[in-house]
């Protein structure tokens, strides 16, 4: 099962899914169409994939899920520690962060 969350902009996305006064790794990717994380796990971290533009599916342990974002809101998808999740770019380009924390 999938957790996603939708807020109006980044900053409040960051606020309520950041834990104050810990440390948080945030990464910025960027990625041309086709491009396709393969399903992977992170066993000590939680991880948050963070977007506002693009087309993309995202999947884990079996469910998948399209996304055609184009600004209006901030999608959070959250994968705790030890889920298996991958992302496939669908657009012609794909911006968006990734935030982890240690559990």
């Amino acid at each position: 099962m999938l957790k996603i969350e939708r807020y109006p902009d980044l900053e409040e996305a960051l606020d309520e899914n950041m834990i104050k006064d810990i440390d948080h790794v945030l990464i910025r990717h960027s990625y041309r169409q086709g491009r396709h994380i393969l399903p992977h796990i992170h066993p000590y971290d939680d991880e948050y994939v963070i977007a506002s533009r693009g087309h993309f599916r995202i999947s884990s342990e079996g469910t998948e899920k399209v996304f055609d974002l184009e600004g209006s809101e901030v999608v959070v998808i959250y994968h705790p520690a030890g889920r298996d999740h991958g992302l496939e770019v669908l657009s012609e380009r794909l911006d968006y962060f990734v935030m982890r924390k240690k559990v």
